[in-house]
């Protein structure tokens, strides 16, 4: 996909949300390649992974969750690690403890987010991806130029969960439930990216979208 270099008298920012599953991380790739000279890009999923890895972020989950956060794993220096797996079953069934993890993991996350967007502004960039799942969850508090949501049907997100997460039906239902709807997040957008088919539909949509969008 090529878009000729464009000449921002200023560094443009775009949040990309959307529902799990929809494929956020992978339209943040396309338009990371659509031609711009540089770009720059934060995932907040990645830096929640990092952040878990932190010795102080796990003494404060151990704080809240207890010791069973953790599981054995003889390649970490400290011997252990934060199950993800027991965070997500304690976490999607109870709002309590959802937002316990939320409470410790956002303020550093979003910290990260923006020393990340002043880095690349003073990089050159033109264009700052910012991939925040939870951008209208946490109040729409993140500044941008445009918000992006990338959606797809209910019966297509339960089923990449599935197979992709290897999640059982049932847990992938109540992560859906934690998040606005789709239908939710679509009213609010700037620009909307439909991703229920094949890669190609998907290329095709960004290339579209980032031509609408970004200044000529």
């Amino acid at each position: 996909m090529q878009v000729s270099c464009l000449l921002l008298l200023h560094m443009i920012s775009w949040i990309v949300t959307g529902g799990l599953g929809c494929g956020k991380s992978s339209v943040v790739g396309l338009l990371e390649h659509i031609g711009l000279a540089k770009v720059g890009s934060f995932s907040c999923d990645q830096e929640a992974r990092r952040l878990m890895e932190d010795v102080s972020i796990m003494d404060q989950l151990e704080g809240s969750f207890g010791a069973s956060v953790f599981e054995q794993d003889p390649s970490a220096a400290s011997g252990r690690r934060i199950s993800r797996s027991w965070l997500r079953q304690m976490v999607f069934s109870d709002l309590a403890l959802k937002r316990s993890l939320e409470e410790i993991l956002h303020p550093r996350i979003l910290e990260g987010l923006e020393m990340e967007r002043s880095r690349v502004r003073g990089g050159g960039a033109e264009l700052f991806l910012a991939e925040v799942p939870l951008h209208y969850e946490i109040g729409g508090i993140v500044t941008a130029d445009q918000v992006i949501v990338v959606a797809a049907s209910r019966a297509v997100q339960i089923r990449r969960l599935m197979e992709l997460r290897e999640l059982d039906q049932g847990t992938a239902e109540r992560m859906l439930g934690s998040q606005w709807s789709i239908e939710a997040k679509v009213e609010r957008a700037d620009g909307v990216i439909w991703n229920d088919g094949d890669r190609g539909a998907l290329e095709a949509q960004v290339l579209t979208l980032a031509k609408q969008l970004l200044p000529a």
